[in-house]
């Protein structure tokens, strides 16, 4: 188990991060203020902040799908996977986005990251792996 999450985690990471490179008028000036702002001053680079904005939206993405499991019914998540996947990819993506104020981002590589990660978390779950005792 512990071992699936990090996949997704570093899977959900790599994925956010190659949409911020692939964006070419990222905007992500106002996270800088923010943290200047906070008084967490340290020589933050592009790359590190893309780091931490992919952490975020990755475990925001994991958090909302095992708050949200307890409440979905069996049709979603055994008919409607994927969309309640997309669903949640979205609402993480976005509500990150919005709370960092980042703008100029790349619409196609958004599409391509909520369609990627919506796959991906739908055939990790189909993934078994061995248990270590």
């Amino acid at each position: 188990m512990i071992i699936k999450n990090f996949l997704k985690l570093l899977t959900l990471i790599s994925f956010n991060y190659l949409v911020l490179l692939s964006s070419k008028f990222i905007d992500v000036d106002q996270l800088f203020n923010d943290l200047n702002f906070l008084n967490i001053n340290g020589s933050f680079s592009y790359e590190i902040l893309f780091l931490f904005v992919g952490f975020s939206i990755g475990s925001f993405t994991l958090l909302l799908i095992y708050f949200f499991q307890p409440f979905s019914e069996i049709y979603l998540l055994h008919y409607l996977k994927f969309s309640y996947y997309f669903l949640v990819n979205l609402l993480s993506l976005s509500t990150v986005y919005l709370t960092f104020r980042i703008y100029g981002y790349s619409r196609l590589s958004i599409i391509f990251y909520l369609f990627a990660s919506s796959l991906f978390l739908l055939f990790i779950e189909k993934i078994q792996f061995k248990k270590y005792s």
